[in-house]
């Protein structure tokens, strides 16, 4: 019988008394097969017995085991893949075990590009899986290997609501995997001791969420690209086979939590050389240093982290940068220490302005300052998500010794979307200063794809005078949207930052602001038949007015298109216009160089492109802008091309170049900046980058130079050699002792697991 026919039946053929008697009989039906029901999840098994864990899964175990069917999910999504996968799962005492098989209908396809921890690329082939351990729909745990057996982790927050910005991939953490590739067929072992997951295994069953995910990266055949378990739409948003959201409950009958504990010493010695400026004579330091990170489990929810000692000498060279704005330049976080977790600290209005901003700590005027150490405590507590950090540095030239403090508290209200949080943030100085700093912030999912998000910060600081019940040290922030993937967007905005908002750990871009926004969209996502995957147009509108006395600052409005095709190529263009208020005279570069104080029009046509060959051994992105600036012109282009050969070797560049005339006050300046950047992977293993840069404006020549041998998981092995040149030095044929830095340095770390 059609449902149709038994709705007719129901409501028109039968009596009264016919129908309490269908509705009980359905009641008990319910009741009697809800554990049934409940039972529709999968269901994870434990097994006990051991594996040769070589990356094949052939033992009996695997194949006792039920598969997950994939299905694709980009570029045909809903499709059944042409190319077969076959996933597994259980778990032990110890590990969650993943065994996947690839195959693939030409063995030609398999790509297989980077040989480094983390090569967060789809330029390879990769399977993973990414797991919500608290199954809170909000935050993932991801876990992927490329063709080369590289490991990629990583951590998702807010389910992915602000896209790339809620994806942490400098989270590391301990588990293992092993690659094979046998003609057709790439085969992969995965184990993640039960020790790097945390969740909520109060119960004799942990249920969690699961998305499988499996690239293909020859995105020249309509059949490869990528497959998931369970289906995961390509309306959903930004990145959806991460969103949380998307996870399929699964169960873990008996899952026990493990409490790890991991002891990482180090040891460092180098040299340095340098021209000391006071004396006028080159000075030679040599550097001895000792010191420990410490990692430990309190509950199956919360992690300790101590350090004492703390050193950063393997970490990259900061990128080049240039500045056009009257603004402050913005550099990323690249310490590991920092970078860990720190999406759990995010108090952020906008990209550039944070109440936390974790740069603050152990650098200044970019200079490193010694860390003498620190505690870092992170995870959950009831419905609450906890952060807590303290850190401790040592007096460094007119800076005193300064303690850094931060608190950030975050839980679930109205429902799976929703959040109320706060912060506190602290920095006190050893000569009787300090800055405290207090925020409360939420967004709540009222309806459908529609958010409201509220935020307010005040800061508070010595000799300030400042009131909890006065605007001067207070940013407010209020934004309306609605976000989804297909169809009509639109954001609106107000935002309010005081005269004496000055957070102390914190990084803001603008001072003393009161900015009105307003961003509308609208996108399709074509269908098969399209060469494109995804496109929309949009305008952006911001006015900015002085907090202090209101008058108008700056206005910018931008139109555009922006567009991702289902081979290699994604590009966006867009027309903008700013209104620019300039109070004082604005020096771009030097006194020679400036904008007079009044009022200016300008507009300026920007392009951004991107595009890579069929088999990702090369990928180009090119973007310019072009147009007036103030009252002269402005030409920008910056290249960034990137070369993969073999599986081992990658070559990135990037070249940049600025050129700003004002005809009428005869003033020019053209900068360019120079990066050359060679990453030579040996093995897995065994990694050599090196990094080059010139920058025209300031005639710097650096250059950064760093081996790695990865003993094992938590171990390795650094030799660090860098070093800066003045090339207008030089060119006045000076010493190389009066305009050479160099720095040599060998580091060895070592990690106990208890």
């Amino acid at each position: 019988m059609k449902r149709e026919e038994l709705n007719s039946w129901f409501i028109q053929g039968t009596s009264a008394g016919e129908k309490i008697i269908v509705v009980l009989f359905c009641i008990v039906f319910l009741v009697s097969n809800q554990h049934a029901f409940s039972q529709d999840r999968r269901i994870i098994p434990f097994r006990s017995r051991d594996i040769n864990f070589d990356g094949i899964p052939d033992e009996d175990i695997w194949s006792s085991l039920e598969s997950f069917p994939l299905v694709m999910h980009y570029p045909n999504n809903g499709r059944t893949p042409e190319q077969k996968t076959d996933v597994r799962l259980f778990f032990d005492n110890t590990y969650l075990y993943i065994g996947a098989s690839m195959y693939y209908n030409d063995p030609e396809m398999i790509t297989r590009i980077g040989k480094t921890r983390d090569y967060a690329s789809w330029d390879s082939d990769w399977i993973g899986i990414s797991i919500d351990t608290y199954n809170d729909k909000q935050n993932m745990l991801l876990f992927f290997v490329n063709t080369n057996g590289i490991r990629t982790d990583a951590t998702t927050q807010n389910d992915l609501l602000n896209g790339m910005n809620d994806i942490n991939f400098n989270y590391n953490t301990f588990w293992d995997a092993i690659s094979k590739i046998d003609d057709s067929l790439w085969q992969v072992e995965i184990r993640i001791p039960l020790s790097s997951l945390r969740f909520q295994g109060n119960t004799d069953k942990v249920t969690m969420g699961i998305i499988i995910l499996r690239g293909i990266a020859n995105s020249d055949n309509p059949d490869y690209g990528q497959a998931t378990w369970p289906l995961v739409p390509q309306s959903k948003g930004t990145y959806p086979y991460w969103k949380a959201s998307m996870g399929e409950e699964v169960d873990f009958p008996g899952l026990k939590s493990k409490k790890p504990a991991y002891l990482t010493p180090y040891l460092l010695g180098g040299i340095n050389r340098f021209y000391d400026t006071d004396i006028l004579e080159a000075k030679t330091d040599y550097k001895y240093e000792a010191g420990a990170d410490f990692k430990y489990g309190l509950t199956n929810n919360l992690t300790l982290d101590l350090t004492a000692n703390t050193d950063f000498a393997q970490v990259e060279a900061d990128r080049e940068q240039f500045n056009l704005t009257r603004f402050s330049l913005f550099f990323p976080e690249k310490r590991l220490f920092f970078q860990e977790k720190s999406d759990v600290f995010d108090f952020s209005f906008t990209q550039y302005d944070n109440l936390f901003y974790s740069r603050n700590i152990g650098l200044y005027k970019g200079n490193p300052v010694r860390i003498y150490g620190g505690l870092r405590l992170t995870g959950r507590a009831g419905e609450w998500d906890l952060g807590f950090l303290d850190m401790q540095t040592a007096k460094f030239e007119d800076l005193s010794g300064q303690n850094f403090g931060i608190l950030r508290t975050k839980r679930k209200i109205l429902n799976q979307k929703s959040y109320l949080g706060g912060i506190i943030t602290s920095r006190i100085g050893n000569g009787r200063t300090y800055n405290i700093a207090y925020g409360i912030d939420s967004r709540l999912n009222l309806f459908g794809d529609d958010y409201l998000t509220l935020k307010w910060a005040q800061t508070f600081k010595n000799n300030s005078g400042n009131s909890l019940f006065s605007l001067q040290p207070t940013h407010a922030y209020a934004k309306w949207e609605k976000k989804r993937t297909e169809g009509f967007n639109y954001e609106f905005l107000l935002d309010w930052s005081g005269e004496n908002y000055i957070p102390g750990i914190g990084l803001k871009a603008r001072d003393n602001f009161f900015l009105k926004g307003a961003t509308f969209r609208y996108a399709w996502l074509p269908g098969k038949e399209s060469l494109l995957n995804s496109h929309y147009i949009f305008t952006k509108n911001y006015i900015y007015n002085s907090s202090v006395d209101g008058s108008l600052e700056s206005v910018m409005s931008s139109a555009g298109w922006s567009f991702v095709t289902k081979k290699t190529l994604e590009g966006q263009l867009y027309l903008n216009w700013e209104l620019e208020d300039i109070k004082e005279t604005y020096y771009i570069v030097s006194p020679d160089i400036f904008v007079p104080q009044g009022r200016y029009n300008f507009f300026s046509l920007y392009g951004y492109l991107y595009a890579t060959s069929p088999d990702r051994s090369l990928g180009i992105s090119l973007s310019s802008e072009a147009g007036s600036y103030y009252d002269g012109n402005k030409f920008s282009v910056s290249l960034q091309p990137g070369l993969n050969i073999g599986s081992g070797i990658m070559i990135d560049g990037n070249y940049r170049i600025d050129r700003v005339t004002f005809n009428d006050r005869s003033q020019k300046y053209t900068n360019s900046i120079f990066g050359l950047k060679g990453t030579f992977m040996y093995t897995t293993k065994l990694t050599l980058t090196t990094y080059v840069q010139y920058n025209t404006f300031s005639h710097r020549i650096i250059t950064n130079v760093r081996f790695r041998y990865n003993i094992r998981e938590g171990s390795d092995f650094y030799i660090v050699y860098n070093e800066g040149i003045d090339s207008s030095v030089k060119a006045n044929f000076l010493t190389d002792q009066e305009n050479e830095n160099r720095t040599f340095l060998i580091k060895y770390t070592y990690t106990f697991a208890f």
